[in-house]
């Protein structure tokens, strides 16, 4: 057995919502097929981990679930799942050597098991900051400005809609020193991106186009 990855736990909560969503439909036997789909999304991911699917499927495939009854079954999985490990203060120095009086919230009050990549947005300097590991599971760090204006559009990383804010990185493009911004919008809140996030690949993409 081994445990969910957290943007695996919300991809099952996504597909369980919409199979709740399916069940509120005048004819459920019309989206039957939908049903299924969703169902056998839901276990291969369970499966792929030898996590018991059978009584989790069960529970599910019951178009009197409630909305109350499927917290319940979210709360009754989240113990499997693998949350984010947050770095000491001396990793975090290390991984923004370059910043001076580098200001951090209070990182006991982040949901590890919600917790995809760890960000925090400086109001202060307008920056926002991450922390994540990698494909090789390396932690990394990066950051740049964050537009303190926000709009309603599609976040870039965990591709819903959102209050978004127009984030930029600075990186350095050729040996004469110059330097080039990129970057897009994306969710201005970041624990509403991660609860969001469901495809890990969508983040890495994103980091990559700062490059």
């Amino acid at each position: 057995m081994t445990q969910l990855k957290v943007y695996e736990f919300n991809q099952i909560k996504n597909d369980a919502s919409e199979l709740y969503r399916v069940y509120q439909t005048n004819d459920v036997q019309l989206h039957q097929a939908h049903k299924e789909l969703l169902l056998n999304k839901i276990k291969n991911v369970l499966d792929q981990h030898k996590l018991d699917s059978k009584v989790f499927i069960e529970a599910l495939d019951d178009v009197r679930l409630t909305r109350k009854k499927l917290d319940f079954h979210f709360n009754k999985l989240k113990p499997y799942v693998d949350g984010f490990e947050i770095p000491s203060d001396v990793q975090i120095n290390k991984l923004f050597k370059k910043v001076k009086k580098l200001k951090t919230p209070d990182f006991d009050l982040v949901d590890r098991k919600s917790t995809v990549f760890l960000a925090w947005n400086d109001i202060a300097t307008d920056r926002k900051y991450f922390i994540y590991r990698d494909t090789n599971d390396e932690l990394k760090g990066t950051y740049g400005t964050l537009s303190r204006k926000k709009v309603k559009g599609f976040c870039k990383i965990c591709n819903h809609e959102s209050d978004v804010s127009l984030f930029l990185s600075k990186s350095k493009t050729g040996n004469d020193g110059t330097y080039s911004k990129k970057g897009d919008y994306i969710c201005n809140d970041s624990a509403i991106c991660n609860s969001n996030l469901t495809n890990i690949d969508d983040f890495y993409a994103f980091i990559e186009s700062l490059k």
